[in-house]
């Protein structure tokens, strides 16, 4: 394999992985109901993420590649990282936030080495594209980064809410008490000792 080669099998990893991220992100924005900071967030990057698929769709038709069959590799693990498997779990918006803030740091790693390859190979323009993406990614790591705490605290309030909802009710101060029950037969009388008869001597 060839250094082409291998700008060519990555860019096409990071394609796969991008047009992944897009189904990715709609789901998770779908997920993130009453929550209108993360859906804007999430939205913001998934219009992103369209225009990245499309401008690596394009370095890669650059240099002779074609539109990859959904590859193994990178784009399945960037996809089980970013939370493609459905739950129902209550924490999901906090799996999803932990699971995207993943995902945008492997991305990072992945354009930093076509970054790297493509100017060794002197493909000026594939790097600046990947240089673009790259600081896309890097922002929206940040966002996700600043965003998290305080939306793990949230989470974590409700479930304060939920414990006080669920504890067990207190007992009425009239609240009739349940007596145990008792042997109630009586004891046989015991017979009384015959009287002691007195032997009274006479004087």
């Amino acid at each position: 394999m060839t250094k082409k080669d291998q700008l060519i099998y990555w860019l096409g990893d990071a394609h796969a992985m991008e047009v992944g991220l897009v189904t990715t992100l709609e789901k998770q924005i779908a997920e993130a109901k009453g929550l209108p900071k993360v859906r804007a967030l999430l939205s913001k990057h998934l219009a992103e993420t369209k225009k990245h698929a499309t401008a690596v769709k394009s370095a890669l038709a650059s240099l002779g590649g074609s539109h990859p069959v959904i590859q193994e590799g990178v784009s399945k693990l960037a996809n089980l990282a970013a939370g493609v498997i459905p739950t129902l779990a209550k924490d999901t918006v906090i799996k999803n936030a932990i699971a995207g803030y993943t995902s945008e740091n492997m991305e990072i790693a992945c354009y930093k080495a076509l970054i790297v390859t493509a100017n060794q190979l002197g493909e000026k323009k594939i790097a600046a594209t990947c240089r673009a993406i790259l600081k896309d990614e890097q922002a929206m790591a940040k966002a996700l980064d600043a965003q998290l705490p305080d939306l793990i605290a949230t989470y974590l309030g409700e479930l304060d809410d939920d414990r006080k909802e669920e504890a067990p009710q207190t007992k009425t101060k009239n609240a009739p008490k349940v007596r145990s029950a008792k042997n109630t037969s009586r004891p046989p009388a015991k017979s009384k000792p015959a009287a002691r008869r007195k032997t009274a001597k006479k004087a």
